[in-house]
């Protein structure tokens, strides 16, 4: 932890998020310095950043203060984050151009350390010469945090907004932080309940909110691996720079991890599955008198892919005294690299209490603490079974 990003804040009316990306930026460990174009400074004032970061704020080429900075604070930086950049910057960068402080330290620092959050007009964006800037950036290996569509600051709508917050942060950290052994690896996650339809109303359903497989996601989206989340209904807002696919019932679950298991090299179970379903569904709602339901049991998904060769994770959430003792027996019965057991008392919320236990007969005390936390503790534990897997199969 502790990386250095600098923060390039150029002149978009989107510089007014600059100081959201600097606290979150921030808060996810990083030193931010912060360098400002001289149109920048005409939105957003120093000021503001200096009362945001200890790690200064610069603004000026020529001043006696910052003599050469253009090389002194690219020391120990990993990634120069400009965002919001504007056609100006992005067309600077693409051909060298190198008049001011921000520019020099684009020039100084390389295309690999380059991160571009564009923020301008829809015309500006579509614009021949602003389009081919683009590809020749990326040619030369600086990455790029899309815009967004949307209502722009002149009224029209179109293309050209500045990305998420929580999208360029990610895209950020999945820079500084990609992990070597799972970095570009295949990670489906699968989050919150599974619903099964009663009648056009009614559902049968569990408590799960989603938290932990969304913090799951998003760990592993941060160290960059490529992550697909099944998601069933959650009560937790789903994340940035992940694919997501939708489910409803257990059944539409198995059938898409069905569908991408093959090309997947680490499955994370989180979601809470539903364990048994109506007989029959009514296509009309049923009276509220007094009812007798038939029910039967929905598919066992991880038994359902126990030939699948990806690294497979379980969790189990059982109530009584041994609810450790019932994670042991799906873990040797769903045949899974390892699997995180948790008490019922962890249901919705934001801590959580766990033991990890392994096929090996390691076994993992996790005490209380975030499921971000543990989330983070998952993907050096995923990290570690498939590199044991590669030694083993040579």
């Amino acid at each position: 932890m502790d990386e250095r990003i600098l923060l390039g804040v150029t002149g978009s009316i989107a510089a007014y998020k600059a100081p959201l990306i600097l606290r979150r930026l921030r808060k996810r460990g990083f030193r931010v310095p912060v360098v400002l174009t001289g149109a920048a400074s005409r939105f957003i004032g120093r000021v503001t950043f200096e009362s945001l970061t200890t790690h200064g704020v610069y603004d000026d080429l020529w001043a006696r203060r910052e003599a050469l900075s253009h090389i002194s604070l690219l020391e120990d930086t990993r990634l120069v984050l400009v965002a919001p950049a504007t056609a100006n910057i992005i067309a600077k960068a693409a051909h060298g151009l190198a008049d001011d402080l921000l520019s020099c330290l684009l020039l100084a620092a390389g295309p690999s350390r380059l991160l571009f959050a564009p923020a301008m007009n829809e015309g500006m964006w579509n614009n021949p010469a602003t389009q081919e800037n683009v590809a020749v950036l990326k040619k030369r290996g600086v990455r790029f945090v899309e815009p967004g569509s949307g209502e722009l600051a002149c009224g029209v709508v179109g293309k050209g907004r500045l990305a998420e917050i929580d999208e360029i942060v990610l895209a950020a950290e999945r820079v500084v932080r990609a992990h070597p052994g799972l970095a570009g690896k295949r990670v489906v996650v699968t989050a919150g309940r599974t619903e099964e339809e009663l009648d056009p109303v009614r559902v049968l359903t569990n408590r799960s909110s989603g938290r932990m497989g969304v913090e799951v996601a998003k760990a592993f989206a941060r160290v960059g691996a490529e992550v697909t989340l099944v998601a069933g209904q959650v009560s937790v807002p789903l994340p940035y720079g992940v694919e997501i696919i939708k489910v409803f019932s257990a059944a539409q679950m198995l059938s898409e991890l069905d569908s991408i298991m093959s090309s997947t090299d680490v499955l994370l179970m989180a979601a809470a599955i539903g364990d048994y379903k109506p007989a029959t569904s009514s296509v009309d709602k049923l009276k509220s008198d007094e009812l007798t339901l038939n029910l039967t049991k929905t598919p066992d998904i991880l038994a359902s892919l126990v030939d699948s060769p990806a690294v497979r994770i379980g969790f189990s959430v059982e109530t009584g005294e041994d609810w450790e003792s019932s994670a042991k027996e799906k873990l040797s019965s769903k045949n899974l690299a390892a699997i995180v057991a948790n008490p019922a008392s962890v249901i919705g919320q934001a801590e959580t209490q766990a033991v990890i236990l392994y096929s090996s007969g390691q076994r993992e005390e996790i005490s209380p603490l975030a499921k971000e936390a543990l989330a983070s503790r998952l993907v050096e534990v995923t990290a570690e079974l498939l590199n044991r897997k590669e030694k083993k199969n040579g």
